[in-house]
């Protein structure tokens, strides 16, 4: 890669990490208001019933932001115990099955995802108290798919001496 095309992948990794942290702050932050909102509502005796139903479909959203940012660093869930025990040029080819496992799971879930988002948005399926698109809720899926492979990539180009360090060990 040209020194200039480095920094402009540098620099979309940099926007798409400060994007993503930015919704998952803004997610945890929510959770807490929406969630004193109802210990303030039934402390008064007038608890609010969508409370509970935004609490959900914000930790969802939540929980798949999570997914997918898990994979920034490196720091996903790999079994690499057993892989000292083998050849050093399988030991050495666990990075590409790392990576090409991973994104192919995150294209599996991105289609799944999709075709969740489609069946809700031709169904016109609403959330029960607040009347949301469930489709929306139903974006999360492929967009911890998107994060997860942009992630995933972003690792293997600036943090690979982390999954290379798990190997030799």
């Amino acid at each position: 890669m040209v020194k200039g095309e480095k920094s402009i992948v540098k620099s979309f990794f940099l926007v798409f990490n400060k994007i993503t942290d930015t919704l998952a702050s803004l997610s945890s932050a929510a959770i807490f208001v929406v969630v004193m909102w109802q210990i303030i509502g039934r402390l008064i005796g007038h608890p609010a019933p969508w409370t509970e139903e935004l609490t959900r479909f914000i930790f969802i959203w939540l929980i798949y932001l999570g997914i997918g940012i898990g994979f920034r660093k490196a720091e996903s869930a790999r079994v690499t115990l057993l892989l000292k025990y083998f050849p050093r040029f399988i030991q050495k080819g666990s990075i590409w099955i790392y990576m090409i496992a991973t994104i192919g799971f995150f294209l599996f879930m991105f289609v799944l995802g999709i075709e969740l988002m489609s069946q809700q948005f031709s169904t016109n399926e609403k959330s029960s108290v607040l009347l949301l698109p469930m489709w929306l809720i139903g974006l999360c899926i492929p967009f911890s798919a998107v994060t997860g492979i942009v992630n995933t990539i972003q690792s293997f180009l600036y943090d690979r001496s982390l999954l290379e360090e798990e190997v030799k060990q």
